[in-house]
């Protein structure tokens, strides 16, 4: 399946140009939140506040998703919408903080805030935090297999910028502060692309691989970490895009600035490179410009890494994402650019 448009509202830009652009130019949106943590002390943050004053609510995160679903809409038109599932990645369920009516709501409320119908019967979200945007490309691409629809919009939204959620990781020493370096640092933000199953003109992007697992040692299990399950999730993906993670040339990451996702992205190395690479394999993660975006992380990838494939500026053909949910949940996936070229990778 192949990407058709993109659309994007974070802290550092208001939409997926300007928001590729600052990352590229590695700006960030960080500042001090009208928030103290148990100290005393302000957290720092990243928010987007075109959306209205803190503290966030389910309405400014329908706002965010809407602005985001509109750049997608406005850049790629298509005669019935109703056609189209929507499929929105959502805050885990039962995080504190997160808003507990937005699942059942959000699609009804982009819907007439857009004034656009999406299709009623496949339209659905996905409440499991940062794998959640991976999560629902699993789910576009069975649709399209199905031979069901002709297009479908992956989007997420999330923001951690609630003083509830705030206070949890502060309470789960998760937080990232003066006294706690080994932290997050709370973002928000709202992501979505526009699918297709065969590519039309202007594409550059091609979903070719995903993967999925279960990692037992999570960041809250208290177990030694092995990084067995973003490896399984990892080597299902290249599997199936029919490569070896020494041909991948970028990598995007959903790690937030907790020394426990770096520690798990180079087990996923050890575990599977087989071949020695000799140029670079950079990693890229939003996390540095605009914090930890739970659930908005996986289709924010998916927006870099197209916008890095179509301008020419990544540093090859190839991508691969990683996700991470606190729970456990892995999840991977492989980008291509668009036609495949037929030159083999330097290693």
């Amino acid at each position: 399946m192949f990407i058709a448009a993109t659309g994007m509202v974070c802290p550092v830009g208001l939409t997926a140009p300007a928001a590729c652009a600052a990352l590229r130019a590695k700006v960030a949106g960080f500042t001090d939140l009208p928030f103290s943590d148990a100290r005393g002390e302000p957290i720092t943050g990243a928010s987007v506040p075109e959306v209205g004053n803190l503290p966030r609510r389910a309405s400014h995160l329908v706002e965010m998703l809407a602005r985001a679903l509109a750049e997608v809409l406005h850049s790629q038109p298509i005669a019935s919408w109703q056609q189209v599932p929507l499929l929105i990645g959502l805050a885990e369920t039962g995080r504190p903080g997160a808003p507990p009516e937005l699942p059942g709501m959000v699609i009804a409320e982009v819907q007439k805030k857009l004034n656009v119908r999406f299709h009623p019967q496949h339209s659905r979200v996905f409440a499991s935090g940062h794998t959640a945007g991976f999560e629902a490309l699993r789910v576009a691409r069975d649709l399209f297999n199905s031979g069901s629809v002709p297009a479908c919009i992956v989007a997420a939204v999330d923001s951690l910028l609630i003083a509830r959620t705030l206070r949890w990781l502060d309470e789960q020493f998760r937080l990232k502060t003066p006294a706690n370096r080994d932290g997050v640092i709370p973002g928000e933000a709202a992501a979505a692309v526009l699918l297709q199953k065969t590519a039309s003109q202007g594409t550059t992007t091609e979903i070719s691989g995903l993967g999925f697992a279960d990692e037992k040692a999570h960041i809250a299990s208290g177990e030694p970490l092995l990084g067995l399950g973003l490896t399984a999730a990892t080597r299902t993906a290249l599997g199936e895009a029919r490569l070896g993670l020494h041909e991948i040339d970028l990598r995007i990451s959903d790690v937030t600035g907790e020394l426990y996702g770096f520690k798990e992205l180079p087990l996923v190395t050890a575990r599977l490179m087989r071949v020695v690479r000799q140029q670079e394999q950079p990693l890229w993660h939003w996390a540095e410009a605009i914090g930890d975006t739970g659930a908005a992380a996986g289709v924010a990838q998916l927006v870099a890494a197209d916008a890095a494939l179509r301008k020419g500026y990544a540093p090859g053909n190839r991508v691969l994402g990683f996700t991470s949910a606190a729970g456990g949940a892995r999840a991977a996936a492989v980008l291509h650019r668009w036609p495949r070229t037929s030159i083999p990778a330097k290693v």
